[in-house]
Protein backbone atom coordinates (compact mmCIF):
# COMPACT_ATOMS: atom_id res chain seq x y z
CA UNK A 1 0.00 0.00 0.00
CA UNK A 2 2.81 2.57 0.82
CA UNK A 3 4.53 2.03 -2.58
CA UNK A 4 1.37 2.74 -4.65
CA UNK A 5 0.36 5.68 -2.56
CA UNK A 6 4.21 6.73 -3.38
CA UNK A 7 3.20 6.16 -7.03
CA UNK A 8 -0.07 8.06 -6.89
CA UNK A 9 1.56 10.85 -4.83
CA UNK A 10 4.26 11.19 -7.98
CA UNK A 11 1.68 11.10 -10.14
CA UNK A 12 -0.53 14.12 -8.46
CA UNK A 13 2.65 16.25 -7.77
CA UNK A 14 4.47 15.41 -11.61
CA UNK A 15 7.45 14.31 -9.38
CA UNK A 16 9.63 11.42 -10.02
CA UNK A 17 9.69 8.22 -7.35
CA UNK A 18 12.58 9.49 -6.20
CA UNK A 19 11.57 12.86 -5.04
CA UNK A 20 8.56 11.82 -3.06
CA UNK A 21 10.52 8.51 -1.44
CA UNK A 22 12.97 11.19 -0.50
CA UNK A 23 10.86 13.79 1.27
CA UNK A 24 8.42 11.11 2.47
CA UNK A 25 11.47 9.48 4.49
CA UNK A 26 12.42 12.35 6.08
CA UNK A 27 15.19 13.79 3.78
CA UNK A 28 14.24 16.46 1.89
CA UNK A 29 16.41 19.48 3.34
CA UNK A 30 19.56 16.65 3.15
CA UNK A 31 19.20 16.28 -0.54
CA UNK A 32 18.33 19.90 -0.99
CA UNK A 33 14.94 19.78 -2.33
CA UNK A 34 12.97 22.89 -1.85
CA UNK A 35 10.62 23.63 0.91
CA UNK A 36 7.59 24.15 -1.87
CA UNK A 37 8.21 20.98 -3.36
CA UNK A 38 8.29 19.09 -0.26
CA UNK A 39 5.06 20.77 1.05
CA UNK A 40 3.68 19.42 -2.28
CA UNK A 41 4.94 16.15 -1.14
CA UNK A 42 3.16 16.21 2.17
CA UNK A 43 -0.31 17.86 0.87
CA UNK A 44 -0.79 15.47 -1.12
CA UNK A 45 0.52 12.74 1.20
CA UNK A 46 -2.01 13.79 3.90
CA UNK A 47 -5.35 13.73 1.22
CA UNK A 48 -4.03 10.10 0.18
CA UNK A 49 -4.25 9.42 4.20
CA UNK A 50 0.15 8.08 3.26
CA UNK A 51 1.12 5.63 6.48
CA UNK A 52 4.89 5.89 6.57
CA UNK A 53 6.52 2.62 7.74
CA UNK A 54 8.16 4.06 10.73
CA UNK A 55 10.13 0.21 11.33
CA UNK A 56 11.51 0.66 8.32
CA UNK A 57 12.59 4.08 8.44
CA UNK A 58 13.71 3.54 11.21
CA UNK A 59 15.75 0.23 10.91
CA UNK A 60 17.36 2.08 7.69
CA UNK A 61 18.89 5.08 9.67
CA UNK A 62 20.01 2.92 12.69
CA UNK A 63 22.11 0.41 9.87
CA UNK A 64 23.29 3.68 8.66
CA UNK A 65 24.69 4.36 12.07
CA UNK A 66 22.14 7.72 12.39
CA UNK A 67 20.10 6.60 14.90
CA UNK A 68 19.37 4.64 18.33
CA UNK A 69 19.27 0.92 18.54
CA UNK A 70 15.29 -0.08 18.34
CA UNK A 71 14.84 -2.91 21.14
CA UNK A 72 11.35 -4.50 21.27
CA UNK A 73 9.97 -5.94 24.85
CA UNK A 74 7.77 -8.26 24.59
CA UNK A 75 5.63 -8.84 27.72
CA UNK A 76 2.83 -10.99 28.54
CA UNK A 77 -0.53 -10.73 29.52
CA UNK A 78 -0.25 -12.49 33.22
CA UNK A 79 2.15 -9.73 34.30
CA UNK A 80 1.47 -7.50 36.89
CA UNK A 81 1.12 -3.37 35.85
CA UNK A 82 3.50 -3.29 39.13
CA UNK A 83 6.21 -5.37 37.88
CA UNK A 84 6.16 -3.08 34.72
CA UNK A 85 6.82 -0.08 36.18
CA UNK A 86 10.17 -1.90 38.13
CA UNK A 87 11.26 -3.45 34.78
CA UNK A 88 11.24 -0.16 32.99
CA UNK A 89 12.33 2.11 35.90
CA UNK A 90 15.96 -0.65 35.12
CA UNK A 91 15.31 0.15 31.39
CA UNK A 92 15.29 4.40 32.12
CA UNK A 93 18.00 4.14 34.58
CA UNK A 94 20.12 1.74 32.13
CA UNK A 95 19.64 4.89 29.08
CA UNK A 96 20.08 7.50 31.27
CA UNK A 97 22.99 6.65 33.38
CA UNK A 98 25.03 4.55 31.07
CA UNK A 99 23.98 6.71 27.61
CA UNK A 100 22.83 3.74 26.07
CA UNK A 101 21.10 5.05 22.54
CA UNK A 102 18.72 2.90 22.93
CA UNK A 103 14.94 3.70 22.12
CA UNK A 104 12.19 0.73 22.96
CA UNK A 105 8.87 -0.39 21.62
CA UNK A 106 6.39 -1.78 24.54
CA UNK A 107 4.60 -4.81 22.55
CA UNK A 108 2.11 -7.04 25.20
CA UNK A 109 1.20 -10.62 23.69
CA UNK A 110 -0.80 -13.05 25.29
CA UNK A 111 0.39 -15.78 27.72
CA UNK A 112 1.28 -18.98 26.07
CA UNK A 113 0.45 -16.97 22.88
CA UNK A 114 3.69 -16.02 21.17
CA UNK A 115 3.41 -17.14 17.94
CA UNK A 116 0.75 -14.80 17.25
CA UNK A 117 3.78 -12.06 17.47
CA UNK A 118 5.45 -14.09 14.18
CA UNK A 119 5.94 -10.77 12.20
CA UNK A 120 8.07 -9.30 14.62
CA UNK A 121 10.32 -12.30 13.91
CA UNK A 122 9.82 -13.29 10.48
CA UNK A 123 10.29 -9.44 9.49
CA UNK A 124 12.72 -8.42 12.07
CA UNK A 125 10.62 -5.38 12.86
CA UNK A 126 13.30 -4.44 15.47
CA UNK A 127 17.30 -4.57 15.93
CA UNK A 128 16.65 -6.90 19.07
CA UNK A 129 14.03 -8.04 21.06
CA UNK A 130 13.80 -8.77 25.40
CA UNK A 131 11.15 -11.68 25.86
CA UNK A 132 9.58 -11.36 29.33
CA UNK A 133 7.51 -14.03 30.96
CA UNK A 134 7.76 -16.51 28.05
CA UNK A 135 5.52 -19.85 28.64
CA UNK A 136 6.78 -23.06 28.00
CA UNK A 137 5.22 -23.33 24.86
CA UNK A 138 6.51 -20.15 23.83
CA UNK A 139 9.90 -21.23 24.28
CA UNK A 140 9.24 -23.78 22.39
CA UNK A 141 8.11 -21.88 19.43
CA UNK A 142 10.98 -19.71 19.94
CA UNK A 143 13.59 -23.02 19.37
CA UNK A 144 11.82 -23.89 16.36
CA UNK A 145 12.42 -20.65 14.36
CA UNK A 146 14.72 -18.96 12.83
CA UNK A 147 15.29 -15.02 13.11
CA UNK A 148 18.78 -13.31 12.72
CA UNK A 149 17.49 -10.69 15.26
CA UNK A 150 19.50 -10.82 18.61
CA UNK A 151 16.88 -12.37 20.84
CA UNK A 152 17.25 -12.43 24.44
CA UNK A 153 14.71 -14.51 26.90
CA UNK A 154 14.30 -12.37 30.36
CA UNK A 155 14.50 -15.08 33.35
CA UNK A 156 14.61 -17.89 31.30
CA UNK A 157 17.43 -20.12 30.58
CA UNK A 158 18.12 -21.54 27.48
CA UNK A 159 20.66 -22.64 25.11
CA UNK A 160 19.71 -21.13 22.07
CA UNK A 161 19.01 -17.24 22.88
CA UNK A 162 20.96 -15.12 25.06
CA UNK A 163 19.32 -14.78 28.61
CA UNK A 164 19.45 -13.22 32.04
CA UNK A 165 18.26 -14.73 35.09
CA UNK A 166 18.41 -16.12 38.03
CA UNK A 167 18.80 -19.71 39.31
CA UNK A 168 14.98 -20.40 40.03
CA UNK A 169 15.79 -23.92 41.88
CA UNK A 170 18.34 -22.39 43.71
CA UNK A 171 15.57 -19.43 45.08
CA UNK A 172 13.25 -21.93 45.93
CA UNK A 173 15.79 -23.87 47.71
CA UNK A 174 17.28 -20.81 49.68
CA UNK A 175 13.29 -20.55 51.36
CA UNK A 176 13.32 -23.73 52.44
CA UNK A 177 16.68 -23.01 53.86
CA UNK A 178 15.38 -19.60 55.79
CA UNK A 179 12.44 -21.75 56.98
CA UNK A 180 14.47 -24.61 58.62
CA UNK A 181 16.75 -22.32 60.27
CA UNK A 182 13.63 -20.36 62.01
CA UNK A 183 12.61 -23.60 62.99
CA UNK A 184 9.19 -24.38 61.16
CA UNK A 185 8.77 -28.16 60.54
CA UNK A 186 5.75 -27.45 58.44
CA UNK A 187 5.17 -24.89 55.49
CA UNK A 188 2.92 -24.47 52.50
CA UNK A 189 3.15 -23.19 48.79
CA UNK A 190 0.81 -21.36 46.79
CA UNK A 191 1.81 -21.21 43.10
CA UNK A 192 0.33 -20.35 39.43
CA UNK A 193 -1.14 -23.36 37.31
CA UNK A 194 1.08 -21.92 34.11
CA UNK A 195 3.27 -24.32 32.57
CA UNK A 196 6.69 -22.60 32.95
CA UNK A 197 9.70 -24.30 33.49
CA UNK A 198 10.69 -20.58 35.74
CA UNK A 199 7.82 -21.40 38.10
CA UNK A 200 8.18 -25.41 38.51
CA UNK A 201 11.92 -25.05 39.04
CA UNK A 202 11.27 -22.79 41.91
CA UNK A 203 8.81 -24.99 43.07
CA UNK A 204 11.11 -27.57 43.02
CA UNK A 205 13.40 -26.35 44.30
CA UNK A 206 11.65 -25.08 47.33
CA UNK A 207 9.98 -28.88 47.98
CA UNK A 208 13.53 -30.24 47.74
CA UNK A 209 14.62 -27.85 50.02
CA UNK A 210 11.81 -28.53 52.33
CA UNK A 211 12.56 -32.66 52.49
CA UNK A 212 16.54 -32.12 52.73
CA UNK A 213 15.37 -30.15 55.81
CA UNK A 214 13.21 -32.16 57.30
CA UNK A 215 9.99 -29.72 56.79
CA UNK A 216 6.78 -31.23 55.64
CA UNK A 217 4.38 -30.06 53.13
CA UNK A 218 1.70 -32.08 52.76
CA UNK A 219 -0.69 -32.24 49.46
CA UNK A 220 -3.11 -30.21 50.59
CA UNK A 221 -0.55 -27.47 51.18
CA UNK A 222 0.62 -27.46 47.91
CA UNK A 223 -2.20 -25.26 45.88
CA UNK A 224 -2.17 -24.49 42.19
CA UNK A 225 -4.54 -21.32 41.00
CA UNK A 226 -5.00 -19.00 38.14
CA UNK A 227 -2.25 -16.03 38.66
CA UNK A 228 -4.55 -13.24 39.22
CA UNK A 229 -7.13 -11.51 42.06
CA UNK A 230 -9.46 -14.59 42.28
CA UNK A 231 -6.69 -16.78 42.24
CA UNK A 232 -5.11 -15.64 45.11
CA UNK A 233 -8.66 -15.52 46.75
CA UNK A 234 -9.35 -19.52 46.18
CA UNK A 235 -5.49 -20.40 46.94
CA UNK A 236 -6.24 -19.18 50.43
CA UNK A 237 -10.16 -20.46 51.22
CA UNK A 238 -8.26 -23.95 49.85
CA UNK A 239 -5.70 -23.53 52.44
CA UNK A 240 -8.22 -22.51 55.59
CA UNK A 241 -9.98 -25.90 54.63
CA UNK A 242 -7.05 -28.41 55.29
CA UNK A 243 -7.10 -29.99 59.00
CA UNK A 244 -4.49 -27.88 59.78
CA UNK A 245 -2.55 -24.59 58.63
CA UNK A 246 1.05 -25.07 57.97
CA UNK A 247 3.27 -22.38 60.31
CA UNK A 248 4.78 -20.89 57.49
CA UNK A 249 3.37 -20.45 53.80
CA UNK A 250 5.99 -19.31 50.41
CA UNK A 251 4.22 -17.40 47.92
CA UNK A 252 5.65 -18.45 44.50
CA UNK A 253 4.46 -14.63 43.15
CA UNK A 254 3.85 -12.04 45.13
CA UNK A 255 0.93 -10.78 43.49
CA UNK A 256 -1.18 -13.15 45.50
CA UNK A 257 -0.18 -11.32 48.66
CA UNK A 258 -2.38 -8.94 49.28
CA UNK A 259 -5.72 -11.50 48.77
CA UNK A 260 -4.32 -14.32 51.16
CA UNK A 261 -3.50 -11.69 53.76
CA UNK A 262 -7.31 -10.71 53.44
CA UNK A 263 -8.81 -13.97 53.78
CA UNK A 264 -6.44 -14.98 57.07
CA UNK A 265 -6.89 -12.21 58.41
CA UNK A 266 -10.48 -12.31 58.63
CA UNK A 267 -10.68 -15.94 59.09
CA UNK A 268 -8.93 -14.76 62.43
CA UNK A 269 -5.34 -16.28 61.18
CA UNK A 270 -2.44 -13.80 62.61
CA UNK A 271 0.28 -13.05 60.33
CA UNK A 272 3.24 -13.68 61.49
CA UNK A 273 2.23 -15.55 65.59
CA UNK A 274 0.28 -18.34 64.20
CA UNK A 275 1.75 -18.30 60.40
CA UNK A 276 5.61 -16.63 59.21
CA UNK A 277 4.74 -15.67 55.24
CA UNK A 278 7.62 -15.20 52.39
CA UNK A 279 6.40 -14.19 48.74
CA UNK A 280 8.47 -13.79 45.27
CA UNK A 281 9.99 -10.77 44.21
CA UNK A 282 9.47 -7.17 45.98
CA UNK A 283 6.41 -5.24 44.90
CA UNK A 284 4.74 -2.10 45.77
CA UNK A 285 2.14 -4.15 47.64
CA UNK A 286 5.05 -6.12 49.89
CA UNK A 287 5.79 -3.31 51.73
CA UNK A 288 2.57 -1.53 52.53
CA UNK A 289 0.63 -5.02 53.32
CA UNK A 290 0.40 -4.81 57.37
CA UNK A 291 2.37 -6.65 58.78
CA UNK A 292 4.78 -5.94 55.48
CA UNK A 293 6.00 -9.16 53.94
CA UNK A 294 9.06 -10.61 53.34
CA UNK A 295 10.13 -11.52 49.99
CA UNK A 296 12.57 -13.06 48.09
CA UNK A 297 13.74 -11.00 45.38
CA UNK A 298 15.03 -10.56 41.97
CA UNK A 299 17.18 -7.92 40.92
CA UNK A 300 15.16 -6.60 38.22
CA UNK A 301 17.07 -3.07 37.84
CA UNK A 302 20.47 -4.95 37.53
CA UNK A 303 18.88 -7.85 34.98
CA UNK A 304 17.25 -5.21 33.49
CA UNK A 305 20.82 -3.10 32.78
CA UNK A 306 22.47 -6.40 31.70
CA UNK A 307 19.68 -7.20 29.08
CA UNK A 308 20.42 -4.55 27.50
CA UNK A 309 24.23 -4.59 27.50
CA UNK A 310 23.69 -7.82 26.21
CA UNK A 311 21.50 -7.16 23.15
CA UNK A 312 23.73 -4.37 22.22
CA UNK A 313 26.67 -6.53 22.09
CA UNK A 314 24.41 -9.48 19.88
CA UNK A 315 23.21 -5.91 17.82
CA UNK A 316 26.94 -5.16 16.88
CA UNK A 317 28.11 -8.34 16.84
CA UNK A 318 30.64 -8.42 19.46
CA UNK A 319 28.95 -11.30 20.91
CA UNK A 320 27.93 -14.21 18.58
CA UNK A 321 26.95 -17.12 20.53
CA UNK A 322 24.50 -17.70 23.05
CA UNK A 323 25.37 -15.84 26.45
CA UNK A 324 23.63 -17.51 29.76
CA UNK A 325 24.04 -14.58 32.55
CA UNK A 326 22.99 -15.36 35.90
CA UNK A 327 22.15 -12.96 39.25
CA UNK A 328 21.46 -13.41 42.71
CA UNK A 329 17.87 -13.63 44.35
CA UNK A 330 18.20 -11.81 47.90
CA UNK A 331 16.19 -11.39 50.67
CA UNK A 332 14.51 -8.54 51.72
CA UNK A 333 13.33 -9.47 56.13
CA UNK A 334 10.05 -7.45 57.47
CA UNK A 335 8.00 -8.12 59.50
CA UNK A 336 5.36 -11.12 57.88
CA UNK A 337 8.95 -13.38 58.63
CA UNK A 338 12.08 -12.59 60.15
CA UNK A 339 15.70 -13.47 59.08
CA UNK A 340 18.46 -16.38 59.79
CA UNK A 341 18.55 -15.76 63.23
CA UNK A 342 22.16 -15.65 63.14
CA UNK A 343 21.48 -12.29 61.47
CA UNK A 344 17.98 -11.15 62.21
CA UNK A 345 17.68 -7.51 60.48
CA UNK A 346 13.64 -6.53 59.59
CA UNK A 347 12.65 -3.44 57.89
Amino acid sequence: MANANIKLIAAKTNLSLGTVSIVLNGRGDKMRISEKTQNRVWEEAKLLGYKPNIYARRLRNQSAGNSAAIIGILWPSVYSSELIVSFFDGIQNSILNDKLNVEVVFKPYQYSEISKMEDIFKNQLFNGVIIVGASDSDVDYLYKINSTMPIILFNRQNDKYGTVCIDNYSTGEKVSRLLAARGHKKAGLICPNLLSRNFSMRRTGFLDGCQKHGITVLPEHIIHETLDSEGGYRSAEKLLRSQTLPSALFLLVSGYSHEVYSVLQKSGVRIPEDIEIIGCSDIVSSRILKPSMTVIDLPIQKMVKRSLQLILDMINGYIQEPHNIFEEAYFIFRESCGGFPDTETVI
